[in-house]
């Protein structure tokens, strides 16, 4: 189980908020904003465990019958919100359901949680639902909003909420922490860097992940022109595929790349084959900027069901756009 010491170099808030919830003293609502694998969901667990133990202050014990509950999620008093099966957002439905909850009385006479991991995923009129019980919470009840998109949190919403910041570790010390967590020292570091300190992303960068992130950069950067890109839409044409994860790996290739245009990262010590690391010594950040709105636009194309080949396309136009202008 983890512990709330394997987060502390991740915010510098957690040492306050274990106090807080192990004294029951906790404020109504909290905001977990930072990038994706900042440890913003582990510790909202971790939370919910220590407001939960029967050791109290000592806790959480990951031992009692509260936190194993909670560990197997399957504590009556904590209630995680989620879009339903097969649904992108979280709705105004699902959102009247989870508050419908919100006014029953504990299950285990302790405080009652509710975690919203993927925040960002309400859409507006689920966010204006809760904005009431924000307003005026139930005594004894604490809502946990996590995202690494707070932007796409309502105004009033965010207003709301107390903010606890995360952010990604030192790469050397993401590396020992993957390390400590079982990576052997040389994929540890790789997973590092390409997770930009992330624990939680480099977690889940094995041999075939780290493999598929190449193949991928370079039938991206390959691009040279309008005549290659059927080429890339057809490999990546599998309706088996995860679609929206693709265009995730996406976003992530872009950024670090936008990373090595800023002076930021070395691609030559990632898995990044020579296309990617020539478009960034080459095109400048602006181009970077494009082609990450390009990436950002194609994510809201998927949303709305266009054809995949369009959404692929939207993309690959600009890099094709942009080997016209800056040849790599």
């Amino acid at each position: 189980m983890p512990a709330f010491k394997d987060f502390e170099g991740q915010s510098a808030h957690i040492a306050r908020l274990h106090r807080e919830f192990s004294a029951r003293a906790f404020s109504h609502a909290y905001l977990f904003a930072g990038p994706e694998g900042t440890g913003k969901r582990s510790v909202a667990r971790l939370l919910a465990m220590a407001a939960l133990c029967e050791r109290g202050m000592d806790g959480p014990c990951g031992e009692c019958g509260p936190c194993r509950r909670v560990l197997a999620d399957t504590h009556p008093d904590v209630h995680t919100v989620q879009p339903e099966k097969g649904k992108r957002d979280i709705t105004v439905g699902v959102m009247r359901s989870v508050l419908d909850e919100v006014n029953v009385h504990s299950f285990e006479d302790g405080a009652k949680i509710f975690l919203i991991p993927d925040a960002d995923k309400m859409n507006s009129q689920a966010q204006n639902s809760l904005l009431k019980t924000l307003e005026e919470p139930p005594e004894n009840t604490v809502f946990i909003l996590s995202t690494a998109r707070p932007a796409a949190l309502l105004p009033t919403v965010r207003s709301r909420l107390r903010l606890v910041r995360f952010h990604a570790l030192e790469t050397a010390a993401a590396a020992k922490r993957l390390e400590e967590l079982g990576f052997p020292a040389e994929r540890a570091a790789a997973a590092a860097r390409l997770s930009q300190g992330c624990v939680g992303k480099g977690l889940q960068m094995d041999e075939g992940m780290l493999e598929r992130r190449r193949q991928l950069s370079a039938a991206l950067f390959g691009v040279h022109g309008v005549e290659d890109i059927p080429a890339v839409t057809d490999a990546y044409k599998d309706e088996k595929l995860d679609r929206a994860q693709l265009l995730s790996d996406v976003e992530d290739i872009v950024r670090d790349v936008m990373a090595a245009q800023a002076g930021a990262l070395k691609l030559e010590e990632t898995v990044y084959p020579d296309g990617a690391r020539d478009y960034a010594a080459r095109v400048p950040l602006s181009g970077g900027v494009k082609l990450m709105g390009a990436v950002q636009t194609a994510q809201q194309m998927l949303t709305s069901h266009v054809s995949f080949q369009g959404v692929l396309e939207t993309i690959l136009l600009e890099i094709a756009e942009e080997y016209g202008q800056w040849p790599w």
